[in-house]
């Protein structure tokens, strides 16, 4: 269902279109979107009501069970009508949503009668493209419903549901109304240059440039960790061979998804799998164990793939087992873990007799915090999520504004720079031509970023993202 990457053509907008809205597949129900001037007219000679009632005229925000015939008579399935009127709608136009039962051949028959009444197949997106050019939504609104779509965790989730809710629209809206007041200010004094800018006047100009750019550069700040939480932390596990990586990959994952052996080497590649810790997505990774000199051909391909997950991680679980003492091959493995890459150390088996020396482990991993964990036991694994989560920020959040997407940081640090030149104008007391000149750079970068200036190739790119039928 989804065409990701695909340049939409040009189309009408005000075209009848209609697609499958749920997943192809077997379920308990299924629903075909209509959307567009004739939705109700190209309905209509496909539905049967009891009541002999005609679609049109419906009432708009009703719903109504009938039967789903074709052009002959034959009965195709009994379905439900929801019926939208604009521009009181998803997408602000006429809109039919058909449930029927969720089979496939069913939903598909459905939507083949459509099509071959004059109703065209929706692009990706399409529906919701309306919904933004109609006015029913915001460029960052319209891109939340996709994150909505796609959130893999109670985090990421919270985030689309706040921004879809307009709290990202609210906070842009507020930096656009006080960049147009600081503009009003200085093109005023353009107009009435014999006026003197008094000391206390400047002054607060001055405090304005600096309130604007710190909420901009908060913004871009908060990026980084924003997109970890929509696309998933990436976590390496690391050690020397039979320290209990599988073990813990299992007793995170709580089932047995990596085989466990006492034989070394019997994990030789990484396996990779998806969990919830506290609230956020989570991409965990198992390898196989590095060392120094492998011997066979497969364990050298393994530890070349281990060290390439490693580098690919945005943290690592170094893995030591506290039954035995510090060796030089626990050494290797610390010394091959990039020194940028953030580290949990993990003294495994604490189930066993401790023979690990602190101290040693210590000056190894640079004074590093680390968590005495049993896999079998699961002792230390709650620290172990909390220490885990806690590189994404704190469990609970009442953050509003939230930029996820290179997108808005990109608009947002042109919108950073352009206020920056104005900033350096005003004080160097250049002419308040040049500071109005990048002020309106700025106020351009916003609504950029919010689609009130927008280009047809920037509407391809995003809505080429969704699934047809939304």
């Amino acid at each position: 269902m989804c065409r990701l990457g695909a340049r939409m053509p040009k189309i009408d907008m005000d075209d009848t279109i209609a697609a499958i809205a749920t997943p192809l597949g077997e379920g308990g129900i299924a629903v075909i979107r209509v959307s567009g001037r004739g939705a109700f007219e190209v309905v209509q000679p496909f539905f049967r009501s009891p009541k002999a009632e005609k679609v049109a005229d419906c009432s708009a925000n009703t719903i109504h069970w009938g039967k789903f015939t074709d052009l002959q008579g034959e009965l195709v399935d009994q379905v439900l009508l929801s019926v939208f009127r604009e521009p009181h709608s998803y997408t602000g136009q006429d809109v039919i949503e058909i449930s029927c039962h969720g089979g496939l051949a069913v939903t598909k028959r459905i939507l083949n009668l459509l099509l071959e009444n004059g109703v065209r197949s929706a692009e990706p997106g399409e529906f919701t493209r309306r919904a933004f050019l109609n006015g029913k939504l915001d460029l960052t609104q319209a891109e939340a419903v996709l994150d909505l779509i796609r959130a893999k965790s109670g985090r990421s989730l919270d985030i689309a549901v706040r921004q879809l809710s307009g709290a990202l629209s609210r906070s842009l809206k507020t930096l656009k109304d006080e960049l147009l007041r600081l503009l009003a200010h200085l093109e005023a004094y353009i107009d009435f240059p014999e006026e003197d800018l008094e000391v206390n006047v400047n002054e607060s100009i001055q405090e304005q440039f600096v309130a604007i750019r710190e909420k901009i550069s908060s913004l871009v700040a908060g990026f980084e960790r924003n997109l970890l939480v929509r696309e998933g932390l990436l976590i390496t596990i690391a050690g020397k061979p039979n320290v209990g990586k599988s073990s813990l990959f299992n007793a995170l994952l709580e089932r047995d998804r990596a085989l466990v052996s006492d034989i070394p080497h019997t994990t030789r590649d990484h396996l990779e799998e998806a969990l919830e810790i506290r609230g956020f997505y989570v991409r965990l990774r198992d390898t196989a164990g590095l060392i120094s000199t492998p011997e066979h051909p497969l364990d050298k391909l393994g530890m070349e793939r281990t060290l390439q997950a490693v580098r690919e991680s945005h943290a690592v679980l170094f893995v030591v087992d506290g039954a035995a003492a510090l060796g030089e091959a626990d050494r290797d493995v610390f010394r091959k873990i990039p020194k940028e890459k953030r580290i949990i150390v993990l003294m495994n088996k604490a189930d066993l007799p401790m023979k690990m020396e602190a101290e040693a482990l210590a000056a190894l991993t640079g004074n590093r915090d680390w968590i005495r964990i049993s896999s079998k036991t699961r002792e230390g694994l709650k620290e172990l999520e909390q220490r885990i989560a806690g590189f994404l920020g704190p469990e609970t959040s009442e953050e509003g504004e939230q930029i996820t997407r290179m997108r808005h940081k990109v608009a947002a640090e042109a919108a950073l720079e352009a206020l920056a030149r104005a900033e350096g104008s005003f004080r160097e007391r250049a002419s308040f031509e040049f500071v109005t000149v990048d002020l309106r750079a700025a106020l351009d970068a916003l609504k950029e970023l919010t689609g009130e200036i927008y280009s047809e190739d920037l509407l391809d790119v995003i809505f080429s993202e969704f699934c047809i039928g939304k």
